[in-house]
């Protein structure tokens, strides 16, 4: 097969992972695949070439079997040229609720402008990939061509240097706090102040937080308001923050909205005790393999972490087990491979 991948960028995110994680497949197994991306923002490296593009060039679509699209502006770039699309099948992952994703990210008036935009774009595609249940049936109706495909995880072996989370992660144990943590962009969709108001609340609770973003600066301009630096430490980006799972107490991750939690299925695979918050995402995992709590309400946020600190042994086997018997990398790939070739036939039975 002949496979083009469009990304916004090369940056270090979970849609860019995934389109790295099948591009490392379909090489391994003879396939030629290349990768085109817009914005020249680096973090990941493909094992295949890689050409930067704008929106008003188009590509030599036809030159591949697969097109598969990645995110909004990939997304309309296909969209915009598929009427000279002849013979290449076209593909879109939906990584996220759209509507609640541009709407923590840019506003509501924004969200409810480009929301019906962006799936009337996808109604161009051969097919649509969604990536949990809760987003199959949010757009069983608009989307014809949907397909449910998990996003599956395999631990990179490569760590970074953790060695300033490790030191802060055994000083905090050592003045007797359990240690929670987050990795993740540092947005507002994430959650992550709600943190910070447990630790204003509870004086036993050390915080690693870590990553980069656009709200890093207001999280700890807060926390400095609220007298609670000395029980965090703000962390840039690191390669595989899973591995950090090693040295805390508990995973947070408090999203007011997600597409699918690749961060979750790392943590869980590293063996974690995990606290989440009670949205549709994390619905394909049960109260016996995370600790979950209600949006906003920091009460019911203590509690889970109390919960994730007292059965830490059995709620981090119960969801390693599960992500291993449902999530795992390879049935992802072989659910990919299938849609592939099946829209290949198609394209072979119209001709």
């Amino acid at each position: 097969m002949r496979i083009a991948y469009i990304l916004p960028s090369l940056a270090a995110k979970a849609p860019v992972f995934i389109a790295k994680r099948l591009s490392d497949y379909f090489i391994g197994k003879g396939d030629l695949v290349s990768v085109f991306y817009f914005d020249d923002k680096t973090g990941i490296d493909f094992m295949c070439p890689m050409h930067r593009i704008k929106m008003s060039e188009p590509i030599d679509f036809d030159s591949f079997d697969i097109i598969h699209s990645h995110m909004m502006r990939p997304d309309r770039y296909v969209s915009c040229f598929s009427h000279r699309i002849r013979s290449a099948r076209t593909v879109s992952t939906v990584h996220c609720d759209i509507r609640d994703d541009l709407r923590w990210s840019y506003g509501t008036a924004v969200s409810s402008v480009y929301a019906r935009r962006w799936l009337s774009w996808l109604k161009s595609f051969d097919a649509t990939v969604q990536i949990n249940d809760f987003l199959m049936d949010l757009y069983a109706k608009t989307l014809s061509q949907n397909h449910l495909i998990y996003n599956g995880v395999s631990v990179s072996p490569e760590q970074d240097d953790y060695t300033e989370i490790v030191c802060a992660a055994g000083a905090f144990r050592e003045r007797g706090l359990s240690v929670v943590c987050s990795y993740s962009g540092i947005v507002r969709r994430k959650g992550l102040k709600q943190i910070l108001r447990l630790l204003e609340m509870r004086h036993d609770i050390a915080y690693i937080c870590i990553g980069d973003g656009k709200q890093k600066q207001e999280l700890e301009d807060y926390a400095r308001r609220a007298g609670i630096s000395g029980r965090i430490l703000f962390s840039p980006f690191k390669k595989n923050p899973c591995y950090v799972m090693r040295h805390v107490d508990v995973f947070m991750i408090p999203s007011h909205s997600e597409g699918f939690p690749l961060a979750l299925l790392e943590a869980g695979s590293i063996g974690a005790s995990a606290v989440c918050s009670d949205i549709p995402a994390f619905s394909p995992f049960s109260e016996r393999e995370v600790s979950k709590f209600r949006l906003g309400d920091i009460c019911s946020m203590s509690r889970a972490v109390d919960e994730a600190l007292r059965m830490k042994a059995e709620k981090s086997a119960a969801l390693k087990n599960r992500i291993a018997e449902r999530f795992s990398e390879e049935k992802m790939f072989a659910e990919y491979e299938r849609l592939y070739r099946v829209l290949m036939a198609q394209r072979q039975t119209a001709t």
